[in-house]
């Protein structure tokens, strides 16, 4: 629920996903178009090598399936990408990854939550929830 806008704050995003995911990659499932969007269905896998967000490294790996919306205006220049996924289909593989019959993994999970839990605490972004029910042309 984090919107990322500007140069500044995509890049950070970007920059941010890579230190936790160094080996990130994608495969694509399906790729679709509309007047004003490009969608693409893909599968998003990686290993947990850096800190995400709050969350420590844990050395999973994952793979999620996502889809990521590319909204253009008018000019046919990007001015948006949505991603929808599953967060815990995430956070089970990150997380639920850990030999808990290893006592320093038993720690490293009780980090892992404080750090969801902390990031779980913040408020959504508004433009994501305040949100006006389009007018649609009835038929």
């Amino acid at each position: 629920m984090t919107v990322h806008d500007g140069d500044n704050a995509v890049r950070g995003y970007y920059h941010d996903t890579r230190v936790a995911f160094p080996d990130q990659r994608h495969e694509l499932i399906a790729l679709r178009h509309s007047a004003d969007a490009v969608i693409v269905e893909f599968w998003l896998m990686g290993t947990h090598l850096g800190p995400l967000g709050r969350i420590p490294p844990t050395g999973s790996r994952f793979r999620v399936r996502m889809t990521a919306y590319f909204i253009f205006d008018a000019g046919e220049n990007l001015v948006c990408e949505r991603i929808y996924f599953d967060t815990l289909t995430m956070l089970r593989q990150l997380i639920g990854g850990l030999d808990l019959k290893r006592p320093r993994n038993i720690l490293l999970a009780l980090k892992c939550l404080r750090g969801l839990l902390a990031m779980s605490a913040d408020t959504p972004d508004p433009r994501l929830t305040d949100t006006t029910e389009p007018a649609l042309a009835s038929r």
